[in-house]
C-alpha cells in the first residue's frame, strides 16, 4: 500500500518535531549541567581555609634543623591536598604517608634532614683525621606560610637556608599561587609572550630598581647594571628566574636565587610587577583567576 503525499508529509514532520524535541531536551539538560558545574566551583571556592602551624626542631652537637610550617587543616580538599602534596615536594618528596598527619610529616622531613646532616659531619670529621675543630656548623631550616589570599586563589611563600660547614650558608626564597576551585598551581605557565621585548623590558627595569636600591652608587644604564650580572649575557635579554613568579598583594614576584645572575653578597635580586602592568603577559585562565577582563 503506497502512502499518499499528504501522510509521507505529515510523517516527516511528526519526525522533525520529534527530533526538535530531542534536541531542545539535551539543550536543556547540558545548560543545567553547566549551571552545575559553575555553581560547584563557586562552592569550593567559597570553602574557608583553614591551617594549623606545626613545627620541628633539633639543635645539638653542631647540627640544627628546623621547620616551621602553615599545615593546610580545612577546606577545599581538593585544594587542601594540592597543598599539603606541595609542602611535601619541596622538601624532598619522600614522604609516603598520610597527608591528612600534618605533624608526622613535618617529624619525618625533620628526622630526615637531621640524619643527613650528622652523616656530613662525620664523613668531614673523617676526612679530617677525627679531628672534630674544623666544624663551625651545619644547617637546615624551612618556614612555609600563606602569604595572600583572594577568593580565588591562594599564594604560599617558602623561605629555606642551608649551611654545610663551607665558607658561608646559602638562603631561598620561592613562592607558589595555587587555584582555589581545584589546587591548580600557577606558575610561568600563567604567562605568554614570554620572549617578547617587552618581557626582557619588563627584567631589565626590575633589576635595575633592585640593584638601585641595593647599592649605595646609582644604577641607571645598561653598563650599571653589568656590573652586577654574573652571565655574559645582553642585559637587554635577561632570562627570568628558575623560580616561578608568584602572586602577592602588590603583584607578581619574580626572584633569583643566590647566585643564580649576580653575586652572593647581592643577595636575592627580586622585583615585583603591579597586576596592572603584568595583564599584558597573562593568559586568559589567568585573568580570569584574577577576576580581571
Amino acid at each position: 500500500m503506497q502512502l499518499s503525499k499528504a501522510s509521507k508529509m505529515k510523517k516527516i514532520l511528526t519526525f522533525i518535531l520529534g527530533m526538535m524535541v530531542v534536541a531542545s531536551c539535551d539543550h536543556l539538560s547540558k545548560s543545567s549541567s553547566d549551571k552545575e558545574e559553575e555553581v560547584n566551583i563557586a562552592d569550593l571556592e567559597g570553602i574557608a581555609f583553614e591551617t594549623e602551624k606545626l613545627s620541628y626542631s633539633y639543635e645539638e652537637d653542631k647540627v640544627e634543623v628546623s621547620i616551621d610550617v602553615e599545615y593546610p587543616k580545612d577546606g577545599n580538599p581538593i585544594l587542601v591536598n594540592a597543598i599539603r602534596e606541595y609542602i611535601s615536594e619541596t622538601m624532598g618528596g619522600t614522604y609516603d604517608g598520610d597527608l591528612e598527619e600534618g605533624q608526622q610529616l613535618v617529624d619525618y622531613y625533620g628526622g630526615f634532614y637531621k640524619k643527613e646532616l650528622n652523616d656530613e659531619k662525620q664523613v668531614q670529621i673523617d676526612e679530617n683525621d677525627g679531628n672534630d675543630e674544623i666544624i663551625n656548623g651545619f644547617y637546615r631550616n624551612y618556614d612555609f606560610k600563606k602569604e595572600y589570599e583572594t577568593d580565588h586563589f591562594i599564594t604560599y611563600l617558602v623561605n629555606s637556608s642551608v649551611y654545610l660547614n663551607g665558607a658561608h650558608g646559602v638562603e631561598s626564597s620561592y613562592g607558589m599561587t595555587f587555584r582555589k576551585s581545584d589546587g591548580r598551581r600557577f606558575g610561568t605557565d600563567m604567562m605568554r609572550n614570554l620572549y617578547s621585548q617587552d618581557i626582557y623590558a619588563l627584567i631589565k627595569k626590575g633589576l635595575i630598581d633592585y640593584f638601585g636600591q641595593y647599592s649605595d652608587e646609582s644604577v641607571t644604564t645598561d653598563e650599571d647594571l653589568k656590573e652586577y650580572i654574573l652571565t655574559d649575557d645582553d642585559v637587554n635579554y635577561l632570562p627570568l628566574p628558575k623560580n616561578v613568579p608568584y602572586i602577592t598583594q602588590e603583584g607578581f614576584v619574580f626572584t633569583y636565587q643566590p647566585y643564580e645572575i649576580s653575586f652572593y653578597a647581592a643577595g636575592m635580586p627580586t622585583f615585583t610587577v603591579p597586576v596592572g602592568k603584568m595583564k599584558q603577559f597573562l593568559t586568559q585562565t589567568a585573568l580570569k583567576m584574577l577576576g580581571e577582563d
